[in-house]
């Protein structure tokens, strides 16, 4: 026989099983292309992660940080950015772990997506104030209270709870097992915080000189809304802590996800409550300094609350990996399969939570 090896022109090809691997060939064939690392990310999630580094290098541009090194300053910025740099990066955390979010977890997607269009709406706040003003001028006897201005904030406050409203929704939603004992003592905690927040409301509104302000139309309306609006907010926190909570007892999956989630959430709901409480005393000179430092406390707590809902979304907060009843009725119509079928396809039991 011939040997193929002294042929003339063969002896430079390479031998195509010279040990490497099937993935190592089919990458040499795809041709240029991004890194794995890059494409695996949905175009959603790059999105909402170039956003969250926009926030943040506009956030520094209009707040620089301290100029002298003071470790308790420092702390303070850094806890002033992290709210609003997470809240563009929840929707981010959410499709990276879950890319089939927009179809099987369309309102806790909703609820992140509508967070950031309210930081969008806070970022052009400032801005704005003097199109305001110009568009609806304040009276001569209130003239900071704007009343464009007012409706403008007043929006952004409802929009803020309606999309955390949301987020807590879709966990509820998402989740697969009934609710553990002591979920009563759960309810009572946020109750008794969202009344502590309104109460507080109003104790600083009474607190204002009522009877030097001018009681016109805008007034009322402002002190109406601040009140309001402030507690709506709360409640919705208090719902989505509530939902993690309940979640994270009951062994949802992923369970650290659950109990970071739930860590978050009762940081920023005994946060909001804290501060109503000390809204309610006098400071003086003398307690000016604990006050002080009480208030920094709290907007750290308020910081690592945030935090832990994003950690909580990167750890994979909440499985979706059962098969969802609205998916498969949008594959195979309400009669393509029977209650048996579906308990085959979703081995877990599903919670009977009732949206709040």
């Amino acid at each position: 026989m011939t040997d193929l090896s002294t042929e003339p022109g063969l002896d430079g090809l390479d031998d195509p099983f010279d040990g490497s691997t099937a993935a190592e060939i089919a990458q040499d064939s795809r041709g240029p292309h991004l890194p794995d690392v890059v494409t695996r990310i949905g175009v959603l999630a790059w999105v909402f992660l170039l956003l969250g580094v926009a926030r943040l290098i506009w956030f520094v541009r209009e707040s620089p940080p301290p100029a002298a090194f003071d470790p308790a300053a420092i702390v303070s910025y850094g806890a002033s950015i992290v709210p609003s740099v997470v809240v563009v990066l929840l929707p981010a955390a959410l499709l990276l772990r879950h890319r089939d979010a927009p179809v099987r977890a369309r309102t806790l997607l909703f609820g992140t997506v509508l967070f950031v269009f309210v930081e969008g709406l806070r970022v052009l706040n400032p801005p704005l104030q003097p199109i305001f003003e110009q568009l609806t001028p304040g009276s001569a006897e209130t003239p900071y209270l704007v009343p464009l201005a007012l409706i403008y904030n007043a929006a952004i406050g409802l929009l803020g709870a309606f999309a955390i409203a949301n987020i807590g929704l879709g966990l509820a939603r998402a989740r697969r097992y009934e609710d553990s004992s002591g979920t009563r003592i759960v309810d009572a905690a946020m109750i008794v915080a969202v009344s502590l927040v309104a109460a507080g409301a109003i104790v600083a509104i009474s607190r204002l000189p009522l009877d030097e302000i001018t009681m016109t139309p805008t007034v009322i309306g402002y002190l109406a809304s601040t009140m309001i609006i402030g507690t709506l907010f709360t409640a919705s926190w208090a719902y989505l802590a509530a939902v993690a909570i309940r979640g994270a007892r009951a062994a949802e999956q992923p369970a650290s996800g659950w109990t970071v989630a739930a860590m978050g959430g009762g940081l920023i709901i005994a946060a909001y409550a804290t501060r109503a409480v000390l809204a309610t005393f006098t400071v003086t000179p003398d307690t000016q300094p604990l006050f002080t430092s009480l208030w920094q406390a709290l907007s750290v707590t308020v910081a690592l609350g945030y935090l832990g809902l994003l950690v909580g979304l990167l750890l994979g907060l909440p499985s979706l990996e059962d098969v969802d009843d609205d998916v498969i009725d949008e594959a195979f119509g309400d009669d393509g399969f029977d209650t048996a079928d579906r308990d085959v396809m979703s081995d877990r039991p599903r919670a009977q939570v009732e949206p709040a």
